[in-house]
């Protein structure tokens, strides 16, 4: 029988390495050792430690595009805002080494990857920013959300998200769900027009009433 590919062994490994060092400090050898691998076989899977990195970092931003998609179109502003912060933090919250070491080594990739490899990420990146920002303004001028920096909104938004990974750890469904819920209603609680707000929080009393 074929030998079934350690690639993912290998993957898994240096995010856990990236995670606990730090990209720089981490090295092939220090993955290659730990994975059980020789260097030379190490290299057949992955060129160079920037070409895990960037791997890792282009498929966090392609599954946060992903989540994007999955937000329905033809919702009001407010409650597509709200499904998109839900997803966002469901993701974060599932305890994930690669998740940590891309909110760390997103601000650092011009300095750790290649020109085309940076370019690429920026634009993508540049895409998601786009799609929040611009339904931050949209949910701000239909009067659903309070007058706001949508940058500043959106930047804020993601630090929240960040910091997840670094603290959260999913021991129970019942434990992701309440996170997810009490994160979301945090985020959303920021940015909905004051009676707005007041609105939807008597329509969750009365759903929880009748449940």
């Amino acid at each position: 029988m074929p030998r079934t590919s350690r690639r993912a062994d290998v993957r898994a490994t240096a995010a856990r390495i990236f995670r606990e060092y730090g990209y720089s400090s981490a090295t092939m050898d220090l993955i290659a050792d730990t994975v059980g691998l020789n260097k030379g076989t190490l290299y057949h899977y992955y060129p160079s430690k920037s070409a895990i990195l960037y791997e890792l970092l282009s498929d966090q931003v392609d599954e946060t595009i992903a989540l994007v998609e999955k937000v329905p179109a033809d919702a009001r502003p407010h409650e597509r805002l709200r499904e998109l912060v839900r997803l966002q933090v469901e993701h974060v919250a599932g305890i994930s080494d690669e998740l940590a070491v891309f909110f760390h080594e997103i601000p650092w990739i011009e300095k750790n990857l290649d020109a085309d490899q940076v370019k690429d990420l920026r634009q993508r990146i540049e895409t998601y920013r786009g799609i929040t920002e611009g339904l931050l303004t949209e949910g701000s001028e239909a009067g659903e959300l309070r007058e706001l920096d949508a940058a500043m909104i959106q930047y804020s938004i993601i630090g929240v998200l960040a910091y997840v990974p670094e603290w959260f750890r999913p021991r129970t469904a019942r434990a992701t769900a309440r996170v997810v819920d009490e994160l979301s209603e945090f985020v959303m609680g920021g940015v909905l027009r004051p009676g707005l707000a007041t609105q939807e929080t008597l329509a969750g009393d009365e759903r929880a009433a009748g449940d």
